[in-house]
């Protein structure tokens, strides 16, 4: 057996073998630059996903804070105005007959009195203790919250803020001056290092308040609780906001896993047509191989 010489046929199966391992390594490219998109579009996929779970968190925290909010108002709001109409019934008189009769009235009022300042104090350390809650929360997701707000709600880090300012001549209190009444809380700005002092000034309001004055007392913490409520609602708002994003990023989480879906098959695709390609361009070589085998005449 002879080597034999290159002929037409032997000329079109070099063609032949040659387009197909040009086609093998085309469509290994196309594997490589897929399984490249996929990587991408995996790693886009996880940033998305854990963005995502910020929010969610963010979200679940909010509503935390909102229902908490609620829950611990409740109970006030259902006896908000007990005290005070009790207070002012004690000063009543309905036909020379005292209303609590056959009780010592003062002692009554002292009682009631003492209820107030106490409610008052509780309605005061439940907005801080909220006010503390949230802002924790605002630091660490502030450019989420400022982001789902884009500057339509404004003073988000000063929600359930005790800083609380009165319009002289609004009516709504007897004495303008609130400060009288917001010292009685014992804020730390009023009454840093002069914890004796704070307990000499409420007992001085015990002791000097008259009706009015309580009637006052009475006003700033329906004002406090009024200030959470706004305030609560102006969480949910914000929670509603990211909300509506969550439902975006999932939507661009599903497109993004039906890409991640379709980039997968045609990897598989270009892997088989690869393969297909490797096996025809052998073929075909063989058969190249045979040309070149001639046996002996």
């Amino acid at each position: 057996m002879r080597r034999g010489r290159l002929n037409k046929k032997s000329i079109i199966l070099i063609f032949i073998v040659a387009i197909f391992t040009i086609f093998s390594y085309g469509f290994d490219q196309l594997v490589i630059r897929t399984e490249d998109k996929l990587r991408n579009l995996k790693i886009k996929f996880q940033n998305i996903e854990n963005n995502l779970s910020k929010y969610e968190a963010l979200s679940d925290s909010l509503l935390n804070i909102s229902q908490a909010n609620y829950s611990n108002v409740l109970p006030t709001l259902l006896r908000r105005n007990l005290l005070i109409k009790t207070r002012l019934l004690t000063d009543a008189k309905l036909k020379g007959y005292d209303f609590f009769s056959g009780t010592n009235i003062k002692n009554n009022q002292d009682d009631l009195e003492w209820m107030m300042l106490k409610d008052l104090n509780k309605v005061a350390r439940l907005n801080d203790e909220i006010r503390s809650q949230y802002y924790d929360f605002y630091l660490d997701y502030k450019d989420i919250i400022e982001k789902v707000n884009n500057k339509e709600i404004r003073n988000l880090d000063n929600l359930f803020s005790s800083d609380i300012k009165i319009d002289k001549g609004n009516n709504l209190f007897f004495n303008d001056n609130i400060l009288v009444y917001e010292k009685l809380i014992g804020y730390n700005r009023h009454w840093k290092n002069k914890s004796n002092e704070l307990a000499d000034y409420r007992q001085k309001a015990l002791k000097n308040f008259e009706a009015r004055d309580w009637y006052d007392v009475y006003r700033y913490k329906m004002l406090l609780l009024k200030l959470i409520h706004e305030d609560t609602l102006i969480i949910e708002e914000i929670m509603e906001k990211i909300d509506d994003e969550i439902v975006e990023i999932e939507d661009e989480l599903t497109l993004i896993f039906e890409e991640m879906k379709t980039q997968s098959i045609r990897k598989n695709y270009f892997i088989l047509t690869s393969i297909l390609s490797q096996i025809l361009s052998l073929l075909f070589l063989l058969l190249l191989f045979r040309t070149f085998l001639v046996k002996p005449n």
